[in-house]
């Protein structure tokens, strides 16, 4: 372990996250394990006005950004540097996701919950030329994967479902499961300890992203993107 953790050692890193507690953070643990080349962006239209040279070895793209996502932001990013080596983090351990992160040309996908050893450990194994992820992958899974060139034509199709589902931050996608069981505002802010006037800013917001102009309309595109299963009514 102490030859794989020098080698992580000599590798560039570039950071990519809105949330500055999160780099600072994340940055911290690399620290920790003697990694210094450390680069950071806060988005990823940022990332993508960067001039990245000299090239980093590992790029830690954060998959929830505002304006462009980690995975819109990886297929433009590999388009331009195909070589370069991205890895996925977020709180969401969905295999759609998973799937979509490593098609759109991801070589890993980490959770953002993760322990300290468990980030370097994933890490050592993508140096060690493996697929890093937070959770196991079924093999239907990966037979479905498709190279990023073809991911990207369908993933900018206005209407996919990839599409949509990726406009949602986790916690517009667990108030739309919530909408979808009939809940009230005011019900799901007390589930959720926020306000109800919280909730009616996350629901706006969510029925902007969906392009849909109420509930009803937004449960049925929840029901299409498999967020809420009709048939034993609950998520």
């Amino acid at each position: 372990m102490n030859k794989e953790l020098e080698q992580l050692a000599k590798l560039n890193f570039l950071i990519v996250d809105d949330h500055s507690l999160f780099r600072e953070g994340l940055r911290r643990i690399l620290e920790d394990y003697n990694i210094t080349n450390i680069m950071e962006a806060s988005s990823g239209e940022e990332v993508l006005m960067m001039n990245l040279s000299p090239k980093p070895d590992v790029i830690l793209m954060d998959l929830y950004m505002k304006e462009l996502n980690g995975i819109e932001t990886t297929l433009r990013l590999l388009k331009r540097y195909p070589a370069l080596t991205i890895v996925i983090l977020t709180v969401s351990d969905d295999d759609e996701i998973i799937a979509e992160a490593l098609r759109a040309g991801a070589q890993g996908f980490l959770n953002k919950n993760m322990h300290s050893k468990e980030i370097i450990q994933a890490l050592v194994q993508l140096l060690a030329g493996k697929i890093p992820l937070s959770k196991p992958i079924s093999r239907a899974l990966l037979n479905n994967l498709t190279a990023p060139e073809q991911n990207l034509e369908r993933y900018n199709q206005p209407n996919s479902s990839m599409s949509k589902i990726l406009k949602l931050s986790p916690r517009e996608k667990e108030i739309l499961r919530n909408l979808g069981l009939g809940k009230s505002n005011r019900e799901i802010g007390q589930q959720l300890f926020i306000s109800e006037s919280t909730v009616k800013n996350h629901v706006r917001n969510i029925f902007k992203k969906l392009n849909v102009n109420n509930r009803t309309q937004a449960i049925t595109t929840a029901i299409d993107l498999g967020l809420i299963s009709l048939a034993n009514g609950r998520e």
